[in-house]
């Protein structure tokens, strides 16, 4: 499995702290089957330090300390980038990173409440500076699980999604988990990540989380989400995905009775 979102770089962010949590996370990774991991640390005006050189001389450094503690586990350069409109320009320029360096995908983050305005847009600009979009966790946004056709149309424009293997494990609630399990049901889901911040927080694995995906979309949809869309986008490939299905809307109380 390829983890695409960790937060498993030192002193970047609210991930690890230091060196020693950083192996720890690594090695649970890799007893777990996580045969490689894409460092994305949070770039964003709380955490402005995550820019492309930073993040390139943690991964050298990090990968010299896994050879020498012997831990199978590859990694790449990568960044989870909040929304703003300078992001593809920051990419082009060379200034912050996309996933594995290629500049042909990043992972963009929303926030939590709300969905920021003219969004379409912002897809439609990176688009336009050819550059495709990951959108890390959608599935723990308040306003998409009141409206999920808004995640429709983006994945519709190509927009890919990333939910959180801890979410389908139901560690952020009842409601999360079944929205998770409801976006897999139609098609919604083309990345499971472990988005890990420490070594005993919502750690680095995806055994679990995979186990669930096969019993809801199947065995070869869980490898197509677990191992092989990530591979395709470490190389800068954009995976040929299948359709989505749409998530019909229940009817308020109100209108069932209405309509009776």
């Amino acid at each position: 499995m390829i983890d695409i979102h960790c937060h498993i770089l030192p002193g970047l962010d609210d991930g690890a702290q230091d060196w020693a949590q950083s192996l720890e996370m690594a090695q649970v990774a890799a007893m777990d089957g996580i045969s490689g991991i894409v460092c994305t640390p949070h770039y964003s005006p709380v955490f402005p330090r995550s820019g492309r050189n930073a993040v390139m001389a943690l991964v050298e450094q990090l990968r010299t300390k896994l050879r020498e503690a012997e831990i199978p586990l590859a990694l790449y350069p990568g960044c989870e980038l909040a929304i703003d409109s300078n992001i593809a320009g920051k990419i082009e320029s060379g200034d912050l990173l996309s996933i594995n360096d290629t500049r042909k995908i990043a992972l963009v983050e929303l926030p939590a409440e709300v969905i920021p305005p003219n969004l379409d847009r912002f897809f439609w600009m990176m688009k336009a500076k050819g550059i495709d979009t990951v959108l890390a966790h959608p599935e723990r946004n308040r306003s998409l699980i009141q409206n999920p056709s808004l995640l429709l149309e983006w994945i519709h424009a190509g927009v890919m999604v990333q939910i959180t293997g801890s979410s389908l494990l139901g560690h952020f609630g009842k409601e999360i988990l079944d929205f998770s399990l409801k976006l897999l049901q139609h098609r919604m889901v083309h990345l499971v990540a472990s988005d890990s911040h420490g070594h005993t927080m919502r750690r680095p694995m995806l055994s679990k989380a995979r186990a669930i995906t096969e019993a809801t979309a199947g065995l070869e949809q869980a490898r197509r989400i677990f191992d092989e869309y990530p591979a395709q986008i470490l190389r800068g490939e954009v995976p040929d995905v299948a359709p989505p299905i749409p998530i019909e809307k229940k009817p308020t109380l109100f209108r069932r009775i209405f309509h009776l």
